[in-house]
């Protein structure tokens, strides 16, 4: 079991970017910061398997005492079981770090065909609900039904506090929103990242400058999408990808608000 968590607008203040309805949530991609900095795998790249919301955390105690958490993790015969705990035992969170033997090749990363404009800017206030800690998305070169491709930056970018960074939240976070905005136009509206696959992360710390990111869809159902997110440096190389990610049709605000982000 790792040490307390403790969340609070002191500690995290750019997760006040991160909020429904003036309460500040937690995003799976700060979740992997957390089983990344619990696990500090020697290997590289580091690798989680089925990373998967279980209960939303809303963080009440924000800007009051804060909320605490931590890292339970055990041996099991397919890896390291990792999960966020609450406080008083609830888990929120779950992951795999599968055996150093496990790792994948790595895959290309290519534009989809068939790009168009995208409907609507990012940060419209319509359906990205996050702050200006959380806009990553610079740049939206297009969307098809096959993918999308932007432009994402970090948190070195959008000023986060330096510290020991094992992830970057921030970007990881803006390659969940372009996928998100793909999701809209595929299910006709706000979806939710419930699951990850594989969490691959070639590079750790905060990223340095913008990267491409890459979004490479399968096809829709009728209440869900699966996707593949890539985040691509100048050279070509992956900084960090999301293969399998499912997202979940939200069908209206009230229970976009109840569900919470994952």
């Amino acid at each position: 079991m790792s040490g307390p968590i403790v969340v609070h607008a002191d500690t995290h203040p750019y997760l006040a970017d991160h909020a429904f309805l003036g309460t500040p949530v937690v995003p799976i991609a700060m979740v992997m910061e957390w089983f990344a900095s619990a696990t500090r795998s020697a290997w590289s790249p580091l690798v989680l398997h089925d990373v998967s919301v279980l209960r939303k955390i809303a963080l009440t105690g924000f800007h009051q005492t804060g909320d605490r958490y931590s890292v339970r993790s055990r041996n099991t015969e397919s890896g390291q079981s990792l999960q966020l705990l609450s406080a008083e035992g609830v888990p929120h969170f779950r992951a795999l770090l599968p055996p150093a033997a496990c790792r994948h090749r790595q895959v290309a990363w290519v534009v989809p065909p068939g790009l168009r404009p995208a409907k609507r800017a990012p940060y419209d206030g319509r359906f990205l609900f996050h702050g200006p800690a959380f806009h990553a998305i610079r740049r939206v070169h297009g969307v098809s039904p096959v993918g999308a491709v932007g432009v994402v930056v970090g948190g070195q970018e959008l000023g986060w506090p330096q510290s020991d960074w094992q992830t970057d939240p921030a970007a990881i976070d803006g390659g969940l929103q372009l996928a998100g905005l793909w999701a809209e136009e595929m299910l006709g509206g706000p979806t939710l990242p419930m699951s990850i696959g594989e969490f691959r992360l070639h590079q750790r710390g905060l990223l340095v400058g913008p990267v491409r990111a890459f979004v490479r869809g399968r096809p829709a159902g009728e209440y869900s999408v699966e996707c593949d997110i890539g985040l691509v440096g100048v050279d070509g190389k992956p900084r960090l990808e999301l293969l399998g990610v499912q997202l979940f049709l939200v069908p209206d605000a009230a229970q976009r608000a109840q569900y919470g982000d994952g």
